[in-house]
């Protein structure tokens, strides 16, 4: 019965710590960090109808799971400076939540991983994820074509992907102009 305990403890002690879920930074500090020249953050809800929805699907060519999105639009000096956007996805079985912060001009200025609940070994670094900043063309943005895949880790790099052409194809129907016409 020891020796029972004692793997028990050493399994939970050596190898829980990769397979913990992780919640990394809250929505209110990620605006914060992300806008720190923001005068105001403005929260606006977007519901796609089903027409818009469709565009999206197409633009993006990814599955429009909600049609309700929330916004929130940074201004200083009058002028909106930027757009922040939380895309919550499953991966394997558990999910992903990530803020998207799109320029005015309609490209990916940054992406932070909010929270992340698949083992940590599949989460997409940072320099990976940069690789998508500032590209204005959806086709650009796949896996395999404008972006590498992440060995070992594919479902989390398509479902980054897949997210961010979402997100800024609602920007686009939604808000914006396409940075890409």
């Amino acid at each position: 019965m020891r020796i029972l305990i004692l793997i028990t403890l050493l399994f939970f002690l050596h190898g829980a710590g990769d397979v913990s879920a992780k919640v990394f930074l809250t929505k209110g500090k990620a605006l914060e960090l992300l806008f720190p020249e923001a005068e105001e953050i403005e929260k606006r809800h977007v519901f796609l109808t089903r027409p818009q929805a469709e565009s999206v699907r197409e633009m993006a060519k990814a599955e429009v799971d909600s049609r309700l999105y929330t916004f929130y639009i940074a201004r200083s000096g009058g002028k909106e400076t930027g757009y922040a956007v939380i895309d919550t996805h499953t991966l394997r079985t558990l999910t992903e939540t990530v803020l998207f912060v799109i320029n005015p001009d309609g490209t990916l200025r940054h992406a932070e991983t909010l929270a992340f609940f698949e083992p940590t070994d599949y989460m997409p670094s940072g320099k990976w994820i940069n690789l998508f900043l500032e590209k204005t063309k959806m086709d650009r943005m796949k896996v395999g074509k404008g972006v590498p895949n992440i060995t070992g880790a594919t479902i989390s790099a398509v479902s980054f992907s897949q997210a961010t052409r979402r997100v800024l194809a609602v920007y686009r129907v939604m808000l914006g102009t396409p940075a890409d016409q």
